[in-house]
């Protein structure tokens, strides 16, 4: 009875062992198959990157965050917004907005279904971060109709606007921090210390 249990224990261990090799070699073929997507999205970005329609997109959201920059600057001035300039610029922001959706519309309707099937995440993302930026814009145009608009709520959205295309700046790989000046320490010479 004893040699039984021990040979039976025997065997589920080296069932286990087997069990395991094979969950691992799975593990290690998914793994392989997620850098494989991962590098093919790698290179299709990289692809996308240089398309008109995108530079044309990722310039209309620049010029969008430089009118941000000034609706929220000049709402905190002392005197506060000024209507008729902050109607002028949520009106830059509507239209460049627009145009950005527009492109953006007539480069999904050109994209292949395998690459709309591939891109499916960040197409996700893109289009709630234009929904978040159409209700800011939504939200400025409400409140630039006013006499005298709330200097606050201008600059809240407008800030958040910044912030959202500062982010998708760094996503797109934009400008990073300078770094500093290397400089080197120079080393006294024999002639330095004899001075």
């Amino acid at each position: 009875m004893r040699k039984e249990i021990l040979s039976l224990c025997a065997a589920l261990v080296v069932g286990l062992f087997c069990v395991g090799g094979v969950a691992a070699q799975d593990a290690k073929k998914m793994d392989a198959d997620a850098m494989k997507k991962e590098l093919e999205m790698g290179m299709d970005m990289a692809a996308m990157k240089n398309e008109s329609d995108h530079k044309l997109m990722m310039a209309y959201m620049r010029n969008m965050s430089a009118f941000a920059v000034m609706l929220r600057d000049q709402a905190l001035t002392p005197k506060g917004p000024d209507a008729d300039f902050d109607r002028a610029i949520v009106a830059e922001l509507r239209h460049d907005f627009d145009t950005m959706e527009s492109i953006r519309q007539k480069h999904m309707e050109a994209m292949s279904p395998e690459m709309m099937a591939k891109m499916k995440t960040m197409m996700d993302k893109m289009v709630a971060g234009q929904a978040m930026v159409r209700e800011h814009v939504v939200a400025l145009e409400t409140a630039v109709r006013a006499d005298q608009p709330d200097a606050k709520y201008v600059a809240m959205h407008a800030n958040d606007l910044i912030k959202h295309f500062g982010m998708m700046r760094n996503m797109e790989g934009g400008k990073k921090p300078a770094k500093k000046p290397m400089t080197m320490e120079k080393k006294p010479t024999a002639e330095m210390k004899s001075k």
